[in-house]
């Protein structure tokens, strides 16, 4: 039996986690019926409890993988309420390994993983997944169609959704999946159904927007998916600089449908409106589509989007809160030529949205964050708590609530924010970050092996050398602190070869006026000295 273990296509490997490749294995194996989720998550994760978003990303992980999608089903077929099957031939060859042969796609499962005997499964630890609260509805808001036939305002329509989504995060009694992760969909054929239920969620908002000179027509539904019924449509025509009515109207509507208590209570009146200049707001979804791209360019180009909306309407919290974004980018990135004076403009970017509308999550996230670069704990915790509080659905700011506690070594605190974060948006484009913090959160909490499963997903998703590099520090570091050295300088070596110029010295330099715990740089330095960087 070979000693091999993956997925490869014409003998090219196919990157798979360890977790979906699992879960492929068992599928083959039991492809004779149907596999319930209970069976997947008694056999893949030890009977650990997860939520239905976790189980669906795997199963995603794996059609991706096999170039399949739910639509087709070449591969894997979803059952409502029943479960999945593996529905593709398969056959053996004398070597074990069994290449799967749907239409004229040639793969195989190779002989380590799937032998003549039946499956071989690797040992690896369980991931552990905090538990979707079933008592609050989990919604997902899919990217509205653009009927306008112009692909320049293809911003406009992501800028609408994206607004609808943090409305509809604000309301603590919601689940809502993180715009970053349905906007990941944005480029494949699944239909807004078939997204909703590989994220595992009860009700997806799907329609459309027709913008046509100073009109827009929204149409929008909301969908039952287990059901596969509208329970809500609507269609909104309006004067341009109507389109905030039209969000809150659209938001009121689909919270009263699923909470008809808070709706009556008037949580989600009394939406501010942002801005009564248009133009100011179409330049702040401009610059809000470049500023989360993280380069230096990208950055920037926000930066002037901000001023220009600024320049039109002064009192913009948003285009204010957007300024403060990218200057601390800037800043932490160490971008500027004069960066104690970008950390300036950006924490009074950040206080000026906060005193024009103090409840602007994006505000005092971005407070927060500032005050951690100058080690100023209690109110960088503060803002970033308050921020929470304000938006309990969003992603980006629970990742940085844990990244600050972690850097004042609150990691007990860091953790469940992280986890959070990890599940309002299991496809972010910010997933490297994420599982970075959550792998040196543990590792600070003394859970190495966990930090190491961490590590495994990290590398997965890693999509630059800085991440690659850091993917190989964080197992050197837990490796070197659960007494496997051998393994631990195969790591650094890693590490080295991406990046030759690392070393202790090195690090002790980026990490002067960083500000963070000093208990955490020694710990972190002295597992890595152990692991064999030099120094």
């Amino acid at each position: 039996m070979s000693s091999r273990s993956g997925l490869s296509r014409d003998g090219v490997a196919v990157a798979l986690e360890p977790q979906a490749l699992l879960l492929l294995g068992y599928l083959i194996e039991h492809r004779a019926g149907i596999v319930s989720k209970q069976d997947l998550i008694d056999k893949i994760w030890d009977g650990k409890a997860i939520t239905d978003a976790a189980l669906n990303t795997r199963v995603h992980s794996v059609r991706k993988a096999l170039g399949d999608t739910a639509s087709t089903s070449e591969f894997i077929k979803t059952y409502p309420k029943r479960g999945f099957q593996f529905v593709a031939r398969v056959t053996t060859d004398e070597a074990g390994e069994k290449p799967l042969k749907p239409k004229r796609r040639l793969l195989s499962l190779v002989a380590a993983f799937v032998a003549l005997s039946g499956v071989v499964w690797l040992a690896l630890p369980g991931e552990e997944m905090l538990v979707l609260d079933t008592e609050k509805p989990s919604i997902a808001v899919v990217r509205f169609d653009d009927l306008s036939g112009d692909p320049s305002t293809r911003y406009f329509v992501e800028g609408l959704t994206d607004e609808l989504t943090g409305h509809l995060s604000r309301n603590r009694d919601l689940f809502v999946v993180s715009s970053a992760t349905m906007f990941s969909y944005a480029d494949q054929t699944d239909t807004a159904l078939q997204i909703a239920r590989d994220l595992g969620v009860s009700y997806v908002v799907r329609g459309s927007v027709r913008r046509e000179d100073e009109r827009v027509r929204v149409s929008g539904e909301l969908v039952d998916v287990e059901a596969n019924e509208t329970i809500w449509a609507e269609a909104f025509e309006h004067e341009l600089n109507d389109i905030f009515f039209v969000q809150e109207e659209i938001s009121q509507a689909i919270s009263g449908r699923l909470l008809p208590e808070i709706y009556q209570s008037d949580s989600l009146q009394g939406l501010d409106k942002p801005t009564d200049d248009l133009g100011a707001w179409d330049l702040y979804l401009r610059g809000r589509v470049r500023q989360s791209v993280f380069s230096k360019e990208a950055q920037e180009e926000a930066l002037q989007f901000a001023e220009e909306a600024l320049a039109r309407d002064p009192e913009f919290a948003a285009a204010h809160s957007l300024k403060a974004r990218a200057l601390g980018t800037i800043f932490f990135f160490q971008w500027s030529d004069a960066p104690q004076d970008t950390l300036v403009s950006s924490t009074e970017a950040a206080k000026r949205a906060i005193e024009l509308d103090d409840k602007d999550a994006q505000a005092h996230a971005a407070l927060g964050y500032i005050y951690r670069f100058t080690g100023e704990a209690e109110p960088a915790i503060a803002n970033l708590e308050r921020a929470v509080v304000l938006n309990p659905n969003n992603a980006r700011i629970r990742l940085e609530l844990a990244h600050t506690y972690d850097w004042f070594r609150m990691q007990s605190k860091a953790l469940p924010h992280i986890e959070m974060a990890l599940k309002l948006s299991p496809r972010d484009p910010m997933l490297q970050n994420m599982y970075f913090y959550q792998g040196h959160i543990l590792f600070h909490l003394g859970r190495h092996e966990d930090a190491l499963d961490a590590a495994r997903h990290l590398g997965a998703v890693a999509i630059s050398d800085t991440w690659r590099v850091f993917y190989h520090l964080l197992r050197a570091a837990n490796l070197s602190e659960l007494g496997v050295p051998e393994e631990a300088q195969k790591a650094v070596a890693a590490a080295l070869k991406i990046n030759p110029k690392l070393s202790i010295t090195a690090m002790q330099r980026q990490f002067v006026g960083s500000k963070n715990h000093p208990e955490n740089r020694r710990r972190w330095l002295t597992s890595l000295r152990d692991a064999g960087l030099p120094e």
